[in-house]
């Protein structure tokens, strides 16, 4: 029987096509429950159950202990498994890190590196030293201590959890009567801090490094696209996607590689890991964060650059790494698609170049992630535009729900 590689995390569909590419047989614990995952794996699990006519029920346990509970149960049912493989959703819980090593050979990050590599004040100075600038920010935990960091900091802002991915329940300010508002709203706690920050005007921007703990190589340098309106996502800094590679000059994405590479070194971090940026309209890069696990890019990567990302990642952790990065034949433009108002969704299984499909006939609610679209072309432009019009499909094909009275 081949070797069993368990994956977990937010959306882990990607992942578990790339390990089955690899070879393993696939065991997956995810948060979604799509109806594609099956076509990837061997066995899996999810948190939400999703069942036509209803919105799954959100669980009682936080994200990353639900998921953690899953691979326990998994790996009693299956065995043992030659790797674990961790993508979003462990990012600023170091406990639930913890926890899945001690389940099998978490491949990647240890739990000391993982908490370092969230450390803010830590990898802006690794990143000021190796020229990245960083955007000026403080930590709120009160209404009073909110509006002073406001008022250090010119309009417009960026206001978001310091604990937190993807960028959801991230806002800009952009008048004092829309702080004062936010203010009101608030429910300010001791536990979650957030985070008061300059916003950077520019393209937002990702590097895909690989490390083995002590040299890196930068993968891919890729866009990201953030709170597009079109996806219901204008009014925050949402993630949307990404259009792989980042078509700029080799000068900037030379130097976002060597920035990544230099912080990676000095992290010490093992694997695929992701750094964000925003180069700024001038041209500086500015550093804004590590994701230090396999990134929600690893399809695109993929499909661009003929690589398995899975593959180099274990050798990357067992001290090998490629001696250059591969060239992208084409841009693959990735979007995510959310409901823009409470919907039930159909069967998109026919529409080209649509994945993380879920269950038809399921409810999604404002907000929701519906599904991804994935598209390759020859420019940038091509490919988004053509994705660009898929998702204008799918948004044809969701069928509003309204309240009944």
């Amino acid at each position: 029987m081949m070797p069993a590689i368990l994956v977990v995390g937010f959306n882990v569909r990607p992942l578990a096509r790339s390990v089955k590419k690899a070879g393993y047989r696939v065991l997956a614990v995810d948060f979604w429950g799509d109806l594609d995952l099956s076509d990837w794996t061997d066995a899996h699990i999810s948190v939400l159950d999703q069942q036509p006519q209803h919105r799954p029920e959100r669980p009682m346990l936080p994200t990353a202990e639900a998921l953690v509970s899953g691979v326990q149960q998994l790996i009693e049912d299956q065995g043992p498994v030659e790797y674990i493989l961790a993508s979003g959703g462990f990012d600023d819980h170091p406990d639930a890190w913890n926890n899945l090593s001690q389940l099998g050979n978490l491949l990647g990050n240890s739990t000391q590196t993982l908490i370092r590599a969230r450390n803010r004040q830590l990898t802006c100075e690794i990143a000021q030293k190796a020229g990245a600038a960083t955007p000026k920010s403080s930590e709120a935990t009160t209404a009073k201590q909110l509006q002073a960091a406001t008022n250090l900091l010119d309009l417009p802002i960026l206001v978001k959890p310091k604990y937190g991915s993807g960028g959801f329940h991230t806002r800009v300010l952009r008048t004092e009567e829309e702080i004062t508002q936010y203010i009101q709203r608030h429910h300010f706690t001791p536990s979650t801090p957030l985070l008061v920050q300059e916003l950077i005007i520019g393209t937002d921007a990702s590097v895909s490094v690989l490390s083995s703990g002590k040299t890196s190589l930068a993968l891919s340098v890729n866009e990201q696209l953030i709170g597009l309106p079109e996806l219901g996502k204008g009014k925050t800094k949402a993630y949307c996607g990404n259009i792989i590679p980042l078509d700029t000059s080799s000068e900037t994405m030379h130097q976002l590689a060597r920035i990544s590479e230099e912080i990676s070194s000095k992290i010490e971090l093992k694997g695929s890991n992701g750094f964000d940026f925003v180069v700024a309209t001038g041209g500086t890069p500015f550093f804004m964060e590590i994701n230090p696990r396999i990134q929600a890019t690893i399809e695109a990567v993929e499909l661009v650059s003929k690589i398995n990302l899975v593959s180099l990642h274990i050798d990357a952790c067992q001290g090998r790494l490629p001696l250059k990065a591969p060239e992208p034949k084409g841009f693959c433009a990735r979007v995510i698609v959310y409901a823009k108002s409470t919907c039930k969704v159909p069967d998109l299984r026919n529409i080209p170049g649509v994945v993380d499909i879920p269950i038809p006939g399921s409810i999604a609610e404002r907000g929701d992630p519906v599904c991804t679209v994935n598209h390759i072309g020859e420019t940038r432009e091509q490919a988004l535009s053509v994705a660009r019009e898929i998702v204008k499909t799918i948004y044809n094909h969701l069928r509003p729900i309204t309240s009944k009275k």
